[in-house]
């Protein structure tokens, strides 16, 4: 019986199946891709999901749609617990791109139930009927904050290590890429449409965007991002994004 060792599970021909794991952080699989499609809930931490070039930031009350074969990495600060359900590529009448969903109390139940099932569960009618009303009631995706994510792997590595909380200097940078001061400044101005001091302030932001989508105070925010005051991280906060902090966790409803 063939088995997904990323997903845990061993593939028994059911058009949808159900695994609940925890992860410890070094033990999250980096990029990767599954041959079924996957939807996927932390439902005790916000967490990063990567998708080609975009970072989709999800609060606890939100899953995310990963169709087949769509490689992905999904990341937390700390141990993490995972509700997926698998699906055949033809099972779910999802959409074709990533796709972020809220969930209320009787989506995140459903998920949660059919996650848990077992293989003999998923023989039974009442496993393919509740299945159905979650798909139907996944119509409406989510308003998640997104970040464009570089497309040379060598920005992608400056991005991902920045919203990991490791911030080096442009000149530490372009030592450790072998280019000068100003070739890392043309090519993040070529890829990002920014320059470096914009570009470092928009990824200093956006570590402060989960512990906003965790409930933590703005003041909490402000730290992570390496702001000294709280005022300062709101402004900047707002001149990057159009609102407040604040205003993002009513809109996310935290």
């Amino acid at each position: 019986m063939q088995r997904d060792e990323i997903g845990g599970f061993a593939e028994d021909g059911s058009p949808v199946i159900g695994r609940i794991t925890s992860f410890t952080p070094g033990s999250m699989p980096e990029a990767h891709a599954h041959w079924r499609g996957q939807l996927a809930w932390c439902p005790d931490r916000p967490v990063t999901v990567e998708t080609g070039c975009r970072l989709h930031l999800l609060s606890p009350g939100m899953a995310i749609w990963l169709p087949p074969t769509h490689r992905h990495r999904i990341r937390a600060e700390g141990a993490r617990k995972s509700v997926n359900l698998y699906t055949r590529p033809a099972a779910a009448p999802l959409p074709k791109d990533p796709t972020p969903f809220p969930l209320e109390a009787l989506e995140a139940e459903l998920l949660l139930a059919l996650a848990g099932s077992s293989r003999a569960d998923r023989q039974e009618p009442a496993f393919a009927r509740l299945t159905a009303v979650l798909w139907d009631r996944l119509a409406r995706p989510a308003p998640a904050p997104t970040l464009p994510l570089p497309a040379d792997p060598r920005l992608r590595r400056i991005a991902l290590a920045h919203l990991d909380g490791v911030g080096h200097s442009l000149d530490h940078w372009a030592a450790a890429l072998a280019l000068s001061r100003r070739s890392l400044q043309r090519l993040v101005r070529r890829d990002t449409g920014q320059s470096w001091a914009t570009w470092m302030r928009d990824l200093r932001l956006a570590r402060a965007i989960a512990p906003l989508m965790a409930g933590k105070s703005v003041q909490h925010a402000a730290h992570t991002a390496g702001y000294a005051t709280a005022s300062g991280f709101v402004a900047a906060f707002h001149a990057a994004h159009g609102i407040t902090p604040g205003q993002l966790q009513r809109r996310m409803e935290i």
